[in-house]
């Protein structure tokens, strides 16, 4: 029998995209799947929304123009585009007047965009982030799946605009999908943390401060990680704990940017612009808390259930905590739907799923556990599931990196081991989804 043949490294791809296509189709689906699915909603939607002016106004101030230009500029575009009805005084509605100060991260971002195209520039950020939220969900989702799982998994909420119509408009909830999935990514699921991993994790958890208030998300997920770390990765304590307290940090120095960059518009000033209108006279907090807002997160369910694909990855994913039970997974799609009250009790509005996007990050990754979990039983069922037989490397043969990278050190004198992804899971080898 010939042996398998092997490229040279003269010929191998040398592009990050190129290895990328001959390695991981599932992540070129995904990605060219999300293109489409922007270019989509750019061609067939608008993208300026109502607070979309803040940003857009913030953008030409860094630009050096002064409060009354870039008050101007931002209304005629709207005005000339009728992408919304003008307001009789553009920034004189609940939250505030002129002074309010957004959240800055999408309009120091944006300053090139709107210098080259104008106004419509303040959408170019929200899609390139969108983009890379999605191949990040991705290649979180692989960590507990196979790619043939975690692609289709992946690919489902594209399907629905819930998912789509805030992510790619001139607002900054892919700015806050983005940082979030690449903090669950950066925890140390295989490997142990560095003080690099450590940095990164609070510079992402502390980006979020200029993004959008996502902290119920941020504390639940991580605290709920963590206690499953205590439990079920007892080699690896210091590393998740390092790693908690990275967030942690980075979501203080979120909170105190909020607070002192952003304001009026503070979480404070927003609840009470919120609950202004919703009052009835006499009556207080803690009885409209217990009254009406179990209405509100109603209306919420149903625009969530009323969307098919959304639907579905919710049924699966609740399905993938009971498949799943004794893996990392409820550890995941519980906290999010935590973060996601949470979010909607300091902020209790009808947002048609806006302001919980970050809980898809969870839905995907379990999505995917059970789509894989499904295909083990139907490849098991037709007698097609093997462990490959592996090669041993002649003493005087050259290890490739390839075959370094897809081997790991085994023990009860097994010389290698192959590399799977979660689910496919040898005697004695551990993972983040597999029960403990």
């Amino acid at each position: 029998m010939c042996p398998a043949a092997t490229l040279l490294p003269d010929q191998r791809p040398r592009t990050a995209l190129a290895r990328l296509m001959t390695r991981d189709v599932g992540a070129v689906l995904v990605l060219a799947t999300t293109v489409v699915t922007v270019i989509s909603a750019y061609v067939s939607t608008h993208q300026i929304f109502p607070d979309t002016q803040y940003y857009l106004g913030w953008t030409y101030r860094l630009l050096g123009y002064s409060p009354a230009e870039s008050a101007q500029l931002v209304y005629d575009y709207v005005k000339t585009n009728g992408v919304f009805a003008p307001y009789d005084g553009l920034w004189d509605w609940q939250l505030g007047t002129l002074s309010t100060r957004p959240r800055l991260l999408l309009p120091v971002l944006s300053v090139p965009f709107v210098l080259l195209f104008g106004p419509g520039g303040i959408v170019v950020i929200p899609g390139l982030a969108f983009v890379a939220a999605v191949y990040l969900i991705y290649r979180f989702a692989r960590i507990h799946a196979s790619a043939q799982a975690a692609a289709p998994a992946t690919i489902l909420p594209l399907l629905s605009p819930l998912a789509v119509w805030w992510s790619v408009g001139g607002l900054t909830d892919s700015l806050a999908l983005l940082l979030h999935v690449a903090l669950l990514t950066l925890l140390p699921w295989s490997k142990a943390a560095t003080w690099k991993t450590v940095l990164g994790i609070a510079a992402v958890t502390a980006l979020t401060g200029g993004a959008r208030f996502i902290a119920p998300f941020t504390v639940a997920a991580v605290a709920a990680l963590w206690l499953w770390a205590m439990r079920n990765q007892q080699g690896r304590r210091w590393s998740w704990t390092a790693a908690a307290g990275g967030a942690a940090a980075g979501l203080i120095v979120a909170m105190l940017w909020t607070s002192l960059a952003s304001r009026p518009l503070t979480m404070a000033n927003q609840l009470g612009a919120v609950l202004g209108s919703r009052l009835k006279p006499g009556q207080s907090l803690i009885s409209w808390y217990l009254n009406d807002f179990p209405s509100v997160l109603k209306l919420e369910w149903t625009y969530l259930v009323a969307s098919p694909p959304m639907l579905l990855l919710l049924v699966t994913s609740l399905a993938a905590c009971v498949v799943g039970r004794r893996t990392v997974i409820p550890w995941l799609v519980l906290p999010a739907a935590a973060g996601a009250i949470g979010v909607m009790i300091v902020n209790p509005a009808d947002t048609v799923f806006r302001y919980e996007l970050p809980v898809l990050v969870a839905l995907v990754a379990a999505t995917a556990f059970l789509f894989h979990h499904v295909s083990l039983l139907f490849a098991r069922s037709a007698g097609t599931v093997r462990v490959p037989a592996q090669r041993r490397p002649r003493e005087d043969e050259p290890v490739r990196d390839d075959d370094a990278r897809d081997r790991e050190p085994a023990g009860d004198g097994d010389a290698h081991r192959t590399r799977v992804p979660a689910g496919l899971v040898h005697p004695g080898h551990q993972n983040p989804s597999s029960p403990q």
